[in-house]
Parts: structure tokens; sequence; C-alpha cells
């Protein structure tokens, strides 16, 4: 008897939807539509700005907001990366992947909680190694990673304003970690949207009471202040979404907003 809480949803997806469910090019549109369906929130909050002072409250740097020239800049280098790196990664995947066979079995819902968990964790460690080499080589800051520093407070849509070269490593693991860790596809689709809505967050410059480190007890989990302090100063908080590394490695900062002028 299959008792999962998932399998009605599983079922209607791969009945229904099969041939999409099954094109390797699936978890790239998933990925890169949720990025800008999750980014629109907090942009309207940034071009709304003062109108909006229940809002703006929440604002970690309110003397820092984004102008329409970062804006643009920002969306024009997500646009850029998204042409000439995700399209072609896209189509490349597209010829020498085969289509995914899709099980009739759901994942149970602890199945699907502990391997969002177990790929978040993964990730984690990786990318603050990545981050750190990215900020202790300086061949690979001034390439890839210096233009994600442009500005001393970040927002949503700077989350991808990143060199092409980083956001395809970041994409490679964000596939790859699901296969090492033999995910369901339901709980790696899962995973790829919450990642994407997490790293989101951590830039959005917003620290809401719903913000995920809020949620999470014990400091354990880093957030858009922590990440805000990473861009005031980039030697600190090197982790993309949790705390500990930076603990154990002795990177780890708490907010403390500096003067400097954006």
């Amino acid at each position: 008897i299959n008792d999962s809480l998932l399998q009605p949803l599983w079922d209607s997806m791969r009945l229904n939807y099969r041939d999409y469910l099954r094109s390797p090019l699936f978890p790239i549109a998933v990925t890169v539509s949720s990025y800008f369906v999750l980014c629109l929130p907090f942009l309207v909050c940034d071009v709304m700005g003062d109108r909006w002072a229940w809002v703006q409250q929440f604002k970690i740097q309110p003397n820092r907001r984004p102008t329409a020239s970062m804006l643009l800049h920002c969306a024009g280098v997500t646009l850029y990366n998204h042409v000439f790196f995700v399209i072609p990664a896209s189509v490349a995947q597209w010829a020498w992947r085969p289509p995914v066979n899709l099980p009739d079995q759901a994942p149970s819902l602890l199945e699907l909680i502990v391997g969002v968990l177990g790929n978040l964790l993964l990730f984690d460690f990786q990318y603050f190694i990545w981050h750190l080499l990215h900020h202790r080589i300086h061949w690979l800051y001034v390439t890839f990673h210096a233009i994600h520093h442009e500005y001393l407070s970040p927002f949503a849509l700077a989350t991808q304003c990143l060199g092409g070269w980083e956001l395809v490593t970041v994409g490679f693991w964000t596939t790859l970690n699901p296969i090492i860790l033999r995910c369901h596809l339901l709980t790696t689709w899962a995973f790829m949207v919450l990642h994407v809505y997490v790293s989101i967050e951590d830039h959005c410059g917003y620290d809401f009471p719903w913000s995920t480190s809020r949620l999470i007890p014990f400091g354990i989990y880093g957030g858009p202040s922590k990440h805000d302090v990473h861009h005031q100063k980039p030697n600190t908080n090197f982790a993309p979404h949790f705390s500990h590394w930076d603990k154990i490695f002795g990177t780890h900062a708490d907010f403390s907003f500096s003067p400097a002028v954006q």
C-alpha cells in the first residue's frame, strides 16, 4: 500500500506532463523561471521604495537602495549570462543527455525533506570552498567574482550578477548533487526551486520576520543579514546558506552597518 502524501501530486505530474518532465531541458526551465518569478516581489519592494514604508522598515541598509541604473545593469548581466551560458548549456545537455525515466513511486515526505536538506548542506560546503578560493586567488576574483561585489548592499537582481563561469559552476553542482545523493526527481526539483529562493533571499537586502534565518533557530542559518556583511566585509561569511563552515574556519561575522558610500 502506497501511503505517500506526495503520490497523488506525482501521479498527476507524470501522467499529464510526462513528455515535459522527461526532457533534459525541464530542470533548467524550472530554475530559470523560478529565478525571475521569485525576484519579482523583492524587485517591486525596491522600486516602490519610500512609498511602502511598512516594507522599508525591514531594509537592512536603509540608506542604500538600488537605483534604476543598478537594476538595469544586473538585469543586463543576468540576461547576457543566460543567452551566452545557460541557453548553450541547455542545448548541449539536450543533445547528449537522453530523456529521464519517471519512477512510478513518489518519495515520502520525509525522503523529500531529508533529500532537500542534504542537497543544501552539500552545496553549502562546495560553494564555501569555491567562494573562498575566489576571494583568496586574485585572478579568480578579478576575472569572475569581482562583478558580484560592485554593490555594498545587495539586492535580489544582484543574485546572478556573476561572471558566466561562476554561474556555470553553481549550476553544475546544483545539477550534480541530487545525482550523487540519488534523489527522486520530485526531490531534485523541490531542491532546485528552494535553492533558487534562498539564494535570492540572501541577496534581497531585507530581513523580514518570515526570512529563513529567522525561522531556523540557534543562528545556524546565515540569511540576508549575514550576506550583507559579506558584501561590506568580503573576507567574511563565505558560506551561501548556513553558518557552521564560517564559524569553523574563523570567517564568521555578524551584521554591522558601515557608513561608506556605495
